[in-house]
């Protein structure tokens, strides 16, 4: 399909639409409480990269349609797409890659940090939690996903919902923030969905096979319950009472545990290995997924929205059931995918096997924007206790400091000798001899963030955990808290004078900060 065949409606339409865009950008150029339902795929936190053979290779209409596209908003190449926050797609034919692997330095926006500490004090806990449980990775993740869990909410109406897809990975941190964000009293379900048989579990030599995700139901407020629409499963063919007599009602109620078994005819959600839904990304959830949340928690007519909409089983979803929707994604692949995949369910016979020559047809209008056609807000924030930052253009992975935390942190121990700045503490072997290493040690702030202390090098503190996690969000210098812990008789020194002197310190980390700027180490900055 030529690109110009693609429908060119106002970039402020919001039905039958998909936005190759950051999803973060798109969800802060909605107006508040737009939104009937958010069902959503997001990444899992897997530390991979997966890369899929798709079902059918890309054709050459397909691949020229991608280039075509880009070119008309300007995207030439590779670098062009990051500076766009888009993924370049490769050129093979049969291949789709996502990348599900996270970095502070570089993954992490400080804007982010600041709103989720200044409005979601809570949420800024579970992320320190992480950070110290699991490290810096899982610390990034969580920002990602809280900052973008923060506008979703926004972008409900006050009868909307929201299910989003994860697993063990980070679902009980996602829970923590997903509570922090809608209140734990909008929780409604934690969903168990048996994803059924597939590669490795028959294998596995040790402990339980895995064989389940989660889906975390949640609603903007009590009023979406009233909404719900509760869903049964029909009645198997000659079941009776223990009476003996017929069945009455609608049939069996469908509770919080969903089947993906092919031998459970009751409650079956799955993609069967032959089936024409297949699309090989490695990822995809089944349509029929999402129909039973479109159907449970929206109404003909509601807008369905997911940010992550790679397999396209939402839109589809919404399309089938009469509901209006719009999806994001960041590689223009995306709407090949959705485009095959309205197509198949157009004409969908289950077990078919084989797409022939019909793939690309669809009967539907795609509203295709770009990540410079993006809605434009309307409203006024009616929560004046949230913070709503307007849509600005953001730089290209800005980190949160032009050194990354784990040098800042060696840099920073090695002007004191490898103790920590509060109390002395330092590792230490059975000879009393100090380690010259950075476990244990934690980053804290000499004038704290809520005094306007950055996250430079200039404002950088190592610290020991004890003392860290105790002072927690305290509004509070560090040449006072040590005074605190003196007085306390937790000094792991003879007295405060043998600390490292900040003054000096301040210095020290100034000409590291300046050779940093100046390009003497390798900079992070990418601006």
């Amino acid at each position: 399909m030529p690109a110009e065949a693609v429908s060119t409606t106002q970039p402020d339409v919001l039905n039958q639409t998909l936005y190759i865009a950051d999803n973060l950008n798109l969800l802060r150029s909605i107006d508040n409480e737009t939104v009937d339902l958010i069902c959503t795929d997001p990444p899992f936190d897997k530390n991979d990269t997966f890369i899929g053979k798709l079902q059918i290779p890309l054709t050459d209409e397909e691949l020229d349609f991608e280039q075509a596209l880009l070119a008309r908003w300007s995207i030439k190449n590779e670098y062009e797409a990051d500076r766009a926050q888009i993924v370049w797609p490769d050129t093979e034919r049969a291949e789709a890659k996502f990348k599900d692997i996270w970095k502070w330095d570089t993954d992490v926006h400080e804007d982010w940090v600041n709103r989720i500490e200044t409005d979601f004090e809570g949420v800024a806990w579970t992320i320190e939690a992480a950070r110290a449980t699991h490290g810096e990775e899982r610390a990034a993740y969580l920002t990602y996903m809280a900052i973008r869990i923060i506008e979703m909410k926004r972008i409900l109406k006050h009868t909307g919902s929201l299910y989003l897809h994860c697993d063990p990975t980070a679902s009980h941190y996602l829970k923590a923030v997903m509570d922090g964000i809608f209140g734990e009293e909008n929780f409604r379900n934690e969903i168990v969905w048996r994803i059924g048989w597939v590669s490795g579990f028959k294998t596995q030599k040790r402990g339980w096979i895995r064989n389940h995700d989660t889906i975390l139901y949640y609603v903007k407020s009590k009023e979406a319950t009233k909404k719900f629409n509760k869903e049964y499963i029909s009645y198997p063919e000659g079941y009776v009472r223990r009476d003996g007599k017929a069945p009455t009602g609608k049939g069996i109620p469908i509770e919080d545990t969903w089947n993906c078994s092919s031998t459970d005819i009751l409650d079956s959600i799955m993609i069967k290995s032959f089936s024409r839904e297949k699309t090989g990304y490695p990822t995809q959830k089944p349509v029929a997924l999402a129909e039973r949340i479109v159907k449970a928690s929206s109404d003909p007519g509601d807008l369905v929205f997911d940010p992550f909409a790679g397999c396209a089983y939402v839109p589809v979803a919404a399309e089938r059931n009469g509901r209006k929707w719009i999806a994001c994604d960041i590689s223009p692949r995306a709407f090949t995918i959705l485009r095959r995949q309205l197509h198949k369910f157009e004409y969908a016979i289950e077990g078919e096997q084989g797409l022939g020559q019909q793939t690309f047809l669809t009967g539907k209008d795609i509203i295709l924007r770009s990540p410079y056609e993006l809605p434009k807000r309307t409203d006024e924030d009616p929560e004046p206790a949230i913070t709503i930052q307007p849509l600005t253009e953001r730089k290209y992975k800005v980190p949160a400091s032009i050194i990354p935390e784990r040098e800042m942190l060696k840099i920073l121990l090695e002007m004191s000798g490898y103790m920590a700045w509060c109390c002395g503490f330092a590792n230490r072997n059975s000879n009393g001899e100090i380690i010259r290493t950075t476990n244990n040690f934690h980053l804290d702030h000499i004038d704290p963030k809520s005094r306007d202390g950055s996250n430079q090098i200039i404002n950088r503190a190592p610290m020991c955990p004890t003392h860290n996690i105790r002072k927690g969000k305290r509004r509070i210098l560090l040449d006072e808290y040590r005074k605190e812990i003196a007085i306390a008789g937790e000094l792991m020194v003879d007295s405060i004078e043998d600390l490292i002197s900040l003054p000096e310190a301040l210095q020290k980390s100034l000409d590291e900060y300046t050779r940093w700027r100046a390009g003497g180490q390798k900079s992070l900055d990418m601006s």
